[in-house]
């Protein structure tokens, strides 16, 4: 059970545009401070790119684009695809490609609200699994995730060549 929390989950659009950059910039800000494997960096501009494109990935119905709102303050977001899978038993998974709460809004409850709210949408496209990657390094992600339900389901491997 999640704790209450104030403010409103809502489909992005154009009007938060420039706050999702500004979040999806944070999150990438922390990815590429992260070691890693030397290699592994996210590109300058990639938050506008990528909240662009889920702009309009959202009004297809193959995404959904989310954010969780209070006092007119983007709080958090999931940007998630729906992905086909045909020759797979389960034949669509939601695939969460990012999960951001802003700097000082964390453990308030904003991303498991959101998170429900995402949960219910997916259900609601008869999908029942629902993916995502984090990386190792982000010891609070996994954490967050495992304490959703959320298990260890492959491993992705890189190799530096």
């Amino acid at each position: 059970m999640r704790k209450a929390v104030e403010g409103n989950p809502f489909h992005i659009t154009e009007k938060w545009r420039n706050p999702a950059i500004e979040l999806v910039n944070q999150f990438f800000s922390q990815i590429n401070s992260y070691t890693l494997d030397g290699i592994f960096q996210v590109k300058p501009k990639a938050a506008t790119k990528m909240v662009d494109i889920y702009l309009k990935l959202s009004e297809s119905q193959k995404a959904i684009f989310v954010g969780w709102e209070k006092e007119a303050e983007l709080k958090a977001i999931i940007l998630a695809r729906i992905e086909e899978k045909p020759y797979l038993k389960e034949e669509r998974v939601l695939y969460i490609d990012l999960a951001i709460t802003k700097r000082g809004a964390r453990n308030q409850g904003y991303m498991s609200a959101l998170l429900e709210y995402v949960e219910n949408w997916t259900r609601k496209k008869n999908i029942y699994i629902i993916e995502l990657r984090a990386l190792i390094e982000n010891k609070p992600a996994l954490q967050y995730w495992r304490s959703k339900g959320y298990k260890d389901f492959y491993i992705r491997f890189r190799k530096n060549l």
